[in-house]
């Protein structure tokens, strides 16, 4: 697993050191990390990371602009801030990020954001899905949105587009409700992927948009926020 922190203070990302390798020990998980003092030091980087742990608040550019920027290169890299500010977390969720620690951080906090991430990249469940292209199996993390068109239904998912002869009322049925939520009659939209909404529109981490009908907002909203404080304050 390769880790990358963001820090200026090299204080703490010495502490982060110490902590990733007594991880790596504990687990039997090979970790290697790489170390930058400022965002730009790492949207220079060519490399690619599972996990970047990033300081909110940084000076020239701060943790959420190297994000957002880092977004535009890597859509799927997974980005946990580190803050002394619990309040950053709503902000944070404009780019899609997988968990927040509080500094200073805590062992029993780090090591349980590993474990999420690996139990995420590692979860078995799974649509299959019949197109005319055959079966396809399709994790759930990596669907978009669902999207009802004329008699078919498409399935949006980070690398491709799929025509399921199912309807979408079936689809919802089989997607867990603490993940997925309609924003329209005719659109379900997964949690994980967005980026920012506002009262008409979602916007995705591809770039991609759907609208919000003023009667799913309310429901939208109120999901939205359940899964922002599920996974991003749970112990």
């Amino acid at each position: 697993m390769k880790i990358a922190v963001c820090d200026d203070e090299i204080i703490l990302y010495e502490e982060l050191y110490t902590l990733l390798n007594e991880y790596s020990t504990l687990k039997k998980e090979p970790i290697l990390t790489t170390y930058f003092k400022t965002g730009y030091d790492l949207l220079s980087s060519t490399e690619k990371f599972d996990i970047i742990f990033m300081d909110y608040q940084m000076d020239d550019i701060d943790g959420l602009e190297t994000s957002k920027r880092l977004r535009l290169k890597n859509s799927d890299v997974t980005i946990i801030f580190l803050t002394a500010f619990p309040k950053i977390v709503f902000q944070s969720f404009e780019v899609n990020t997988f968990r927040f620690l509080l500094k200073p951080i805590k062992k029993e906090d780090l090591f349980k954001s590993i474990d999420d991430y690996l139990d995420s990249v590692r979860t078995d469940d799974f649509l299959i899905l019949n197109t005319n292209d055959g079966s396809w199996k399709v994790r759930l993390s990596e669907i978009i949105y669902v999207e009802s068109k004329d008699k078919h239904t498409i399935i949006r998912t980070v690398d491709n587009q799929l025509e399921c002869c199912r309807y979408m009322q079936e689809i919802e049925k089989m997607l867990p409700k603490d993940r997925f939520t309609r924003s329209h009659r005719s659109c379900i939209v997964s949690f994980l992927h967005i980026r920012n909404h506002d009262n008409k529109t979602i916007y995705f981490d591809n770039n991609e948009r759907v609208s919000i009908s003023r009667r799913y907002l309310t429901d939208f909203k109120k999901a939205f926020q359940e899964y922002i404080v599920r996974y991003n304050t749970k112990d």
